[in-house]
């Protein structure tokens, strides 16, 4: 990612490969990077963003609208998920996983792989970073229930496939944040 302050304007320029996405408040600097980069390189621009990095841009009446809804498709294909019931949360109620719980699992790679694709989705998704960051706590030694807990966040996905971020214009920077830190639940330490 790169960035560039000027007097009154900033240019926003993040490169992953050989996608490029630039952005800024000022649509004649975005312009000008764009003619440049064209000069040295062959670029093709595709205008409005639509898909950058599995995660699909839609417009509103003014705001955005980011999802991850192909890339959860395709999570909930390769874990064999997309045909069960649904769940209307992505965690039970009340749940505390211990790292004793369940019989430990044979073979962790597919747990390893699914959590770590779950994380990305929290991009777009933070209704289940809470469940995912207790998934990720288990990586070392997962065991089946441990299994099970992932497989209701998938069955949760299933349930909210289209959920996403909707972003839209405020005269005023308001940063709201939620805590539910529980420490003295947790029975492993």
């Amino acid at each position: 990612m790169f960035l560039h302050f000027g007097a009154s304007t900033t240019l926003i320029v993040l490169i992953y490969v050989d996608d490029i996405l630039i952005t800024g408040s000022s649509s004649q600097q975005i312009s000008s990077l764009i003619t440049k980069l064209d000069f040295i390189f062959a670029l093709r621009d595709l205008w409005r963003l639509s898909y950058f990095l599995g995660i699909e841009v839609s417009y509103l009446e003014g705001c955005m609208h980011l999802s991850q809804t192909k890339y959860t498709f395709d999570l909930l294909h390769r874990t064999t998920m997309f045909h069960t019931k649904t769940a209307k949360t992505p965690g039970a109620v009340g749940q505390n996983l211990s790292k004793f719980d369940g019989a430990p699992m044979e073979e962790f790679t597919q747990y390893r792989s699914i959590v770590g694709a779950l994380q990305y989705l929290t991009i777009t998704r933070p209704d289940i970073a809470f469940a995912v960051n207790k998934a990720c706590q288990f990586m070392q030694q997962p065991t089946t229930a441990h299994w099970l807990f992932v497989k209701r966040i998938l069955r949760y996905l299933k349930c909210t496939l289209h959920d996403g971020l909707l972003l839209r214009p405020s005269p005023h920077l308001t940063v709201e944040g939620f805590i539910d830190a529980d420490w003295g639940a947790q029975p492993d330490d």
